[in-house]
């Protein structure tokens, strides 16, 4: 079961967040694009598709079905609102392994923005290496750079969006 999807937006690069939307259109899934901010594109489609919704039904109380959800400004705001709000049956979209973690807790189904999902199987591993990759940062022998979202890592991702959440709607 497909209940609703949850997108660390701090994380997820802009040219990901349409492919998103486009499958919570699809699939009519709540969509929550949840940050410290308010993204300008996001609240763009609200209206826009808000406007579209309530025109086509001459119902002026619908809404679209995706939120922008603004936490205050601090460390993992946005990761606790997430881990707070998400429960079994959401798809949660982020690149924060710790995040990963506490959503896989909650059996949620957790993806990445390159393609990959998060398991339980692979968890623990993924926190050693960024446990270890901090302190070698922390000595100065490591300095960890992310590479850049290719055309190839958009293409995975979407793949892997559509394949897991066509997956559990089907549940």
């Amino acid at each position: 079961m497909l209940r609703d999807i949850w997108v660390d937006a701090d994380s997820l690069p802009k040219d990901l967040r349409p492919v998103v939307i486009r499958l919570s259109q699809r699939l009519e899934v709540p969509l929550y694009f949840t940050a410290d901010r308010s993204l300008p594109d996001v609240a763009g489609f609200i209206c826009t598709d808000t406007d579209r919704i309530r025109k086509e039904n001459n119902d002026s109380t619908l809404k679209s079905n995706v939120k922008m959800v603004v936490v205050k400004t601090g460390e993992n705001s946005a990761d606790n609102y997430i881990a707070e709000h998400a429960q079994e049956g959401s798809l949660c979209i982020t690149h924060d392994i710790p995040l990963a973690a506490r959503l896989l807790e909650k059996n949620c189904t957790v993806i990445d923005d390159r393609g990959g999902t998060y398991t339980s199987d692979n968890i623990k591993a993924l926190l050693a290496d960024r446990s270890v990759n901090a302190e070698l940062r922390s000595w100065g022998v490591f300095s960890e750079q992310q590479s850049k979202h290719s055309k190839t890592s958009t293409k995975n991702f979407a793949d892997n969006l559509d394949r897991t959440a066509t997956k559990m709607k089907g549940m």
